[in-house]
């Protein structure tokens, strides 16, 4: 979690050719940053060359289901905000004359609640890049160490309760997993899947666990999704 923020008043290309160009400076200038704030969070570029955008320093070991936990964030976010338009004030190439310019309306949370579902996606997949039986689409994966991740429809579905699919970042997986089943592909993907399943249910008077999955599939490949046969294995 955490609030993001503007810095305005900088130049953007003078900071990019600093952090292309002077590979010792640069990390220097991470260590010193990690050593002066404890959290710290290098800038994105933004639609303007004077104006350098920071998605961060996230938090963590805070829930976002806890209202003085969310508090602390806020707080902490803002604080960070101010140290580090004065530590890249002091420190960094193009940022002499930054000015804090916007925070965030709103906290950003990227993990709370998962769901429990029939199926999951684990850590332990990642290396096989086997498609699953119930596959609903792919997902890309975390590295180019790893082959692609088959994503099966039973991570959609609820355990135990009827009449709902989850998709997008409340998905059934592990915490690792989750760190990319969040990203805005994957919930391109799952949003999907569970939009078919949730018409076939409707259509053939089913509970979304009971939906065929032939004819899932079948129906998404027919609207464009990349869903392969059981069985087939992706190359790393």
């Amino acid at each position: 979690m955490n609030t993001g923020f503007m810095l305005g008043g900088v130049d953007m290309e003078t900071w990019l050719k600093f952090r292309g160009e002077q590979e010792e400076a640069f990390a220097e200038f991470n260590r010193m940053g990690r050593e002066a704030l404890g959290f710290f969070q290098t800038p994105y570029v933004s639609w303007r060359n004077d104006i350098a955008l920071f998605l961060g320093p996230r938090q963590s070991g805070l829930s976002a289901l806890n209202v003085d936990d969310i508090t602390e964030v806020e707080i902490r976010s803002h604080r960070f905000m101010q140290s580090h338009c004065e530590f890249f004030r002091k420190n960094a190439p193009g940022f002499q004359n930054a000015y804090m310019l916007l925070s965030a309306p709103q906290l950003g949370v990227r993990h709370t609640r998962r769901l429990a579902g029939a199926g999951r996606i684990e850590r332990g997949q990642w290396s096989s890049g086997v498609a699953l039986p119930d596959e609903v689409g792919v997902s890309p994966s975390v590295s180019p160490k790893f082959p692609v991740i088959s994503v099966p429809y039973g991570a959609l579905v609820p355990a135990r309760l009827d009449g709902l699919l989850a998709a997008g970042r409340h998905v059934s997986c592990d915490a690792n997993s989750h760190g990319f089943m969040r990203e805005i592909p994957q919930c391109w993907l799952t949003g999907h899947a569970a939009g078919v399943a949730a018409g076939i249910a409707a259509n053939r008077g089913v509970q979304p666990r009971n939906v065929d999955i032939t004819e899932l599939q079948a129906t998404l490949r027919k609207q464009g999704a990349f869903v392969r046969e059981a069985g087939t294995v992706a190359a790393a």
